[in-house]
Order: C-alpha cells, then sequence, then structure tokens
C-alpha cells in the first residue's frame, strides 16, 4: 500500500476529530496490574456487544497476551486528565502508584472515579499498519455519573454542559 500522506499530515488531520479518552487495563506480569492511555476506543456490535480498541505493536500492554485476554477500558471522566497523563508515560512500571483501583471481573484491573468501564475478552487480534486492532467481547458494563473527558486539536477538553 503506497500513500502521500506524511505521518504528522495524518496525525494533525486526525487530531481535528474528537475522542473520548480511556485508560485499557489488564493484569500483567505476577498479577502486576498494567494500564495505558487510548484514545482509539469504539463500539462494534451491540449484539453481540463487542468492542475495538487500537494499541501500538510497541507497547508493553501486548506481552505475554493469551487468546482470550481479559481486559478492561475505563472512560475518563472531564477531571481525569492527570491519570491520560499518567498512563501514558513511558515509565510503564509506576503507573499504578498511588493510583485508587479496584479488581474487576476476571480480576481486571478498574480505574476509580471513571464515567463507565467495559470488562472484555479479548476476541481477535487484527494486524493494521504499526498498531494491532483487539476485537473484544464486553463481559460487563459499568456507568457511573459525570462526563468524559475529550482530546481533540492536541489538547483535553471538557464539554459544556447540556
Amino acid at each position: 500500500m503506497a500513500s502521500h500522506v506524511s505521518p504528522a499530515e495524518f496525525r494533525a488531520a486526525c487530531g481535528l476529530f474528537p475522542s473520548g479518552v480511556t485508560v485499557v487495563t489488564r493484569t500483567g506480569r505476577g498479577g502486576r496490574p498494567y494500564g495505558m492511555t487510548v484514545s482509539s476506543f469504539t463500539s462494534v456490535s451491540l449484539d453481540p456487544p463487542l468492542i475495538l480498541v487500537c494499541i501500538d505493536r510497541s507497547a508493553g500492554f501486548l506481552a505475554n497476551m493469551p487468546p482470550d485476554l481479559p481486559f478492561a477500558v475505563n472512560v475518563l471522566r472531564e477531571r481525569q486528565q492527570h491519570l491520560a497523563q499518567r498512563f501514558a508515560e513511558r515509565n510503564e512500571d509506576d503507573r499504578f502508584a498511588g493510583i485508587e483501583w479496584h479488581p474487576g471481573r476476571k480480576d481486571v484491573p478498574l480505574l476509580a472515579g471513571t464515567v463507565a468501564s467495559f470488562a472484555c475478552s479479548l476476541r481477535q487480534t487484527i494486524e493494521a499498519g504499526d498498531h494491532l486492532i483487539l476485537l473484544a467481547l464486553v463481559e460487563e458494563v459499568r456507568l457511573h455519573h459525570g462526563r468524559a473527558l475529550v482530546w481533540c486539536e492536541r489538547a483535553y477538553h471538557c464539554l459544556p454542559p447540556p
């Protein structure tokens, strides 16, 4: 596949499209919680309930990934920008230090204070350029009050009240 679009140009254009901000979590090596900030998240199907997330191939999240990996997508609340930044840091070992969380379905880490969380199990992995698309079955949804954090034009935003 050939393209005349540069990575910088493509990133700039995609950055104009607002997206929610999530932290995808799983149990990692030795039972330790692991998480990373992800903005490429979307629903796929209502019946069965399916979602997808896109993750860079170099991300530690993908290490030692079993075929039916349980994981969660935590939708951040508008005042949780600090969590988005924390889980995007290069140092993957200390991301959960001082962060409030609890084990959810299949002991997957769920972050406190989010507007929603989706407990999932991996169904299919699709290779797509420098990322992997994880297609997952949603096994549990937890909804909480609040408004979601939004990323657009290389900055975090809070939506105005309705």
